[in-house]
């Protein structure tokens, strides 16, 4: 009977180290994600223009990182623009055309710049306009196959 209790406890303890190690052998730890892409920082400046006084040149820098195991083909990059600086906008075409490969666990320094109708206000004026970037609407293209795990 005692062995009998051995074997039943010795038996329900193998049991719970398989599940447990069944359960851990599916959580990936340290894996790179899949929807990898982030903006490690981003940095604005302001410029006047040559060509007019009342043109404000807004100058952004950022790091996209692409955090996944694939490459990824940057189509697009587009800042996303209040309301307010949408309308001051000189041309409102601000989509910049990549087209680059960003490797896996890579980053790349990306820049653009658009300009701004800024007439009529001074340093303070454009300043108050809030013209930060913090958001960026991004096309990319990334082959897919199957899992055959």
């Amino acid at each position: 009977m005692k062995n009998q209790k051995r074997s039943m406890i010795l038996i329900f303890l193998l049991i719970i180290v398989a599940l447990s190690g069944c359960i851990s052998s599916s959580v990936k730890t340290d894996e790179t994600v899949e929807d990898g892409l982030n903006i490690n920082s981003i940095s604005i400046g302001l410029g006047g223009s040559e060509e007019d006084e009342g043109i404000t040149v807004v100058t952004y820098n950022f790091n996209l990182r692409n955090r996944t195991n694939t490459s990824i083909m940057l189509k697009t990059v587009e800042p996303i623009l209040s309301k307010d600086i949408q309308e001051r906008l000189i041309d409102r075409d601000i989509k910049l055309d990549i087209n680059m490969k960003i490797d896996g666990n890579s980053s790349e320094a990306l820049t653009g710049t658009y300009k701004l109708d800024t007439k009529g206000l001074d340093k303070e004026g454009i300043i108050k306009l809030n013209i930060d970037v913090k958001e960026f609407n991004i096309a990319i293209e990334q082959v897919l196959g199957i899992n055959e795990s």
